[in-house]
């Protein structure tokens, strides 16, 4: 099994998370600039985009789509709930996938040259990444980073890649406390991403 990703790509980490907890072998394949556009590099993924699953003939984009075929092939039990029904957890992976996906607006913006300062799309998206933190904290008893499941991945995935791009002031002390409490999970801690 081949997962290309990059090491600190927070949709990547997701999945990492959930093949670790679970012991599933894979290859971690980094993909190097995700800013970069060559179709080569993303493993084939059109939507120039990591993470990208290769399981033998299985060939799988989307970090959720990835964590759903993980569990029906690896863990039919689903022990980290990535198949829940629970409408305020799936609300809150919606949020943080939105919110992941607002930051890296305003990132791989910035990294070709774009101000973000400077245009209304990026300030909304700023705003929005605001907005879904604060969300977030409203609703932090979602998350029990005591016994994590996908939920919680899905939030330390996210929460550590605010702050090593440090984006946005991460002044939620709820977050903070459920961040710092996973941060001390030893398989949490191997996929922490590295800082710059």
């Amino acid at each position: 099994m081949k997962l290309f990703a990059t090491s600190r790509s927070h949709f990547s980490r997701k999945v990492r998370l959930l093949l670790d907890h679970l012991g599933t072998p894979y290859e971690l394949v980094n993909i190097g600039n995700v800013a970069d556009s060559d179709l080569t590099q993303f493993a084939g993924n059109p939507l120039l985009s990591v993470p990208v699953l290769e399981d033998g003939e299985s060939w799988l984009i989307d970090s959720d789509n990835i964590a759903g075929y993980i569990v029906r092939t690896y863990d039919p039990e689903d022990r980290y709930g990535v198949n829940t029904q629970e409408a305020a957890l799936l609300n809150a992976r919606v949020i943080l996938n939105g919110a992941m996906a607002k930051e890296v607006s305003l990132i791989l913006a910035a990294r070709t040259g774009l101000d973000p300062e400077a245009h209304a799309f990026f300030q909304k998206a700023k705003a929005a990444l605001g907005n879904a933190l604060a969300w977030l904290e409203d609703n932090s008893a979602l998350f029990n980073p005591r016994d994590p499941h996908y939920a919680d991945f899905h939030f330390i995935s996210m929460w550590s890649h605010l702050d090593i791009y440090g984006l946005i002031d991460l002044d939620y002390p709820g977050l903070a406390k459920i961040a710092a409490a996973l941060a001390e999970n030893e398989i949490v801690q191997r996929s922490a991403p590295p800082a710059f």
